[in-house]
């Protein structure tokens, strides 16, 4: 990279002091750093969301960069690597939700005995993303962290006749993010019929876009692929998670003819 760049995922909000904080003690430290907001808008203290954006916002930028994601942060705070990219965050759940077994090498980011560390990006995030910009060696940063906390949310499970699949994302749009990719959907499919079914609205079509006119029996349901790879349910101009009621860790139902 000709410039090093450092991103932001955080629960902090549009509003108040953090942000600048954080990248103003980036641009101290790393002359020339280019700082992307990923996200700031994460729910408090939901690592489930935050997992889902990390994964699929920050995996596309170019190797070694440096993503500072705070979002629950206690303690252990942890640098690791994946894809040949840098993260520092908690290990609270959010690394083994993001990458699954893609960690390649994790090390534990020390605390001093009394220290306070109520600003962990502040007081430690930006430190150790300075360092890996720097050249740092991600091994030379710390000692090797132990296994991550091991959580998971569920994508799909096959029951009696069916599927059910769960909601995994909801975006300001209140569209909805299923826990199955088109890849695996159509593993699942081999060119059969099928229904997926909210509450009270069902398709049968799988839409190439928003705005494919649905059938009059559809009320409007499209069922789509996400630019994540992620099966997506919408309601053209209406949020679906509204109107069906769906959040993270709903469920709706697919059918195999």
């Amino acid at each position: 990279m000709n410039r090093p760049i450092a991103t932001l995922t955080t629960d902090w909000g549009a509003q108040g002091f953090f942000v600048g904080m954080v990248k103003g003690a980036l641009m101290q430290l790393v002359s020339g750093v280019q700082v992307v907001d990923v996200c700031h808008l994460v729910e408090p203290f939901d690592i489930a969301t935050a997992s889902f954006v990390v994964r699929n916002a920050c995996l596309g930028f170019p190797e070694g960069t440096v993503h500072i994601v705070d979002v629950a942060s206690q303690p252990p705070f942890v640098a690791l690597r994946a894809r040949g990219q840098y993260f520092i965050c908690s290990d609270n759940g959010l690394p083994s939700l993001a990458f699954g077994d893609e960690v390649e090498a994790a090390v534990d980011i020390a605390v001093q005995p009394g220290g306070l560390y109520n600003f962990a990006a502040y007081k430690l995030y930006v430190d150790v993303a300075a360092r890996l910009m720097m050249g740092i060696r991600l091994e030379d940063i710390g000692q090797p962290h132990g296994p991550m906390l091991n959580k998971q949310v569920l994508g799909y499970v096959q029951q009696e006749g069916h599927y059910r699949l769960y909601v995994r994302y909801v975006d300001r749009y209140g569209n909805a993010y299923l826990g199955m990719t088109h890849r695996e959907f159509e593993d699942l499919r081999q060119g059969r019929p099928f229904t997926i079914e909210t509450r009270s609205l069902k398709t049968s079509r799988l839409s190439t876009n928003y705005y494919a006119e649905p059938e009059a029996s559809q009320m409007g349901l499209q069922f789509t692929v996400s630019a994540t790879g992620y099966l997506e349910l919408a309601i053209c101009r209406a949020p679906i998670s509204q109107l069906e009621g769906l959040e993270v860790g709903s469920s709706v139902l697919l059918h195999f003819d």
